[in-house]
């Protein structure tokens, strides 16, 4: 149950993140959004990069490895 409470925290978190922009309110709690609002877009891609990228090279390795 504690997981899914922060799973949720997290969650909401990086809606109002996304958010705050269209409500014009970037800037105006510096301590809870440390980063600009565009991070919350360009750091998942960079991540989802990352990790296929990671899973695409263990995938061939296992692949050429086995003929």
């Amino acid at each position: 149950m504690k997981r899914l409470a922060a799973d949720v925290a997290l969650f909401v978190y990086y809606i109002a993140w996304l958010l705050l922009p269209l409500l014009e309110l970037e800037g105006q709690w510096p301590w809870l959004f440390p980063l600009p609002s565009q991070y919350a877009i360009y750091l998942p891609i960079f991540l989802l990069l990352v990790g296929f990228t990671i899973v695409g090279t263990y995938l061939s390795y296992i692949l050429l490895k086995g003929k």
